[in-house]
Order: structure tokens, then C-alpha cells, then sequence
């Protein structure tokens, strides 16, 4: 039954990726769009999905290759992108979406698919602080440098900053939940209130306090 529904999974990714190529072709065949200019890159995607099929086939003991996948994956999506809106000069600070935010992401892909929160956490971390360099090499050389004139630069960056600072000041307005107390053991008494006595200030000298 397993053996079925990794077999099944297998065909749906496929089939997915034939459906968008037939479309693409239809696309071009239909609008006399220039084909090799948005094909190629699918020679470098297709190898990276390729890794994912093969965590699929193979089990949750091949969930490392999810890792390679992430990452042969990312650089053919961006040269995809790259090559559409001719937008080479992004090399400048795309870099970070390779490393190490796809690898983070390969790393909690295959922390999922083998139930590991601990890569899940780790993956976090690294696809985290690739997407805060990312947005930082954007701003600075997209917005202050004005490496290209497009409207990735115009208007893209600028929303994407509004989101950023949108998405931190909501996060720091939720209320922090406070851990509970953990259970005393059996047999074991609870921990006794600590009261704070305040002595009186007015006390006569050679009084004793009761």
C-alpha cells in the first residue's frame, strides 16, 4: 500500500511537470513567444525535482536528498525569473535565496517528510537568515544603489519593505505566552508560597516586634 502511494505521488510530480511544459510550448507556439528564452531554465529545474522524486520513491530514509532538490531547484527558479524579466543584475544579492535559505528549506522538507523537529527548527533558522540577507542586499542595492530600472526596483521592493515591517511590529505586539509550572512529582510535596514580611516603621526603641 505504501509502495502504491509513493508510486502515486511520483506520477502526480511528473504529470505536473509535463502539464506546465505543454503549456508552456502551447504558449509559445500560440504567441510566437522566443520559447528558448524561457525553456532553458527548466533544464536546471527539472534535475532539481528529479531529487524530490527520488525522496518520494525512496522513503523517509531518503529525505536528505530533499537538500540538493532545494537547492538545484532555487537556482533554476531564479533563472527562470531571470531570464524573463532580464533582471541579471538581481546575481547581487540573490545569492542568499541559494544559500543558505534553500538549503534551510531542503533541510525542513526533509525534517518533515522523516519527522525530525530538530532539522525542522535548524532548516528555520537558515531559511530565516537567508531571507533577512536577501531583503537587505534588496533594499540596499535595488532602492539605494539603483543597479536596474524596472519595476522590480520600482515597485516590488519597496512593497516587499512595507510587508517586512508590517509582519515585525505584529509579531511584536502578540503577547508572549508565559510557560505553566511544571507538576510536582509524585510523593513529592508542592513547593511552599514565599510570603515577603514587612516589619512596621514605627516600632518604640526597646520594643520587640511579636
Amino acid at each position: 500500500m505504501s509502495n502504491y502511494g509513493s508510486q502515486n505521488r511520483a506520477s502526480i510530480i511528473i504529470g505536473l511537470s509535463l502539464v506546465g511544459l505543454g503549456t508552456l510550448f502551447l504558449i509559445g507556439q500560440l504567441f510566437e513567444v522566443d520559447l528558448w528564452r524561457f525553456f532553458w531554465p527548466f533544464f536546471i529545474i527539472t534535475p532539481g525535482l528529479m531529487f524530490f522524486v527520488g525522496m518520494v520513491l525512496g522513503g523517509r530514509e531518503a529525505g536528505p536528498l530533499a537538500i540538493p532538490g532545494s537547492i538545484v531547484t532555487t537556482v533554476g527558479l531564479l533563472l527562470l525569473y531571470q531570464s524573463i524579466f532580464n533582471h541579471f543584475e538581481s546575481w547581487a544579492y540573490a545569492w542568499a535565496l541559494i544559500f543558505p535559505t534553500s538549503v534551510g528549506i531542503g533541510l525542513m522538507i526533509n525534517g518533515a517528510w522523516s519527522r525530525s523537529e530538530r532539522l525542522i527548527r535548524v532548516g528555520s533558522r537558515w531559511a530565516s537568515v537567508g531571507l533577512t540577507i536577501f531583503l537587505i542586499g534588496g533594499v540596499v542595492f535595488e532602492l539605494l544603489l539603483d543597479i536596474s530600472d524596472n519595476l522590480i526596483s520600482d515597485l516590488v521592493w519597496p512593497g516587499l519593505l512595507i510587508l517586512f515591517g508590517l509582519y515585525l511590529l505584529i509579531r511584536r505586539a502578540r503577547p508572549e505566552k508565559q510557560p505553566s509550572p511544571a507538576p510536582p512529582a509524585s510523593g513529592e510535596a508542592p513547593p511552599a508560597e514565599s510570603k515577603t514580611e514587612f516589619e512596621p516603621l514605627n516600632i518604640p526603641p526597646g520594643e520587640k516586634k511579636e
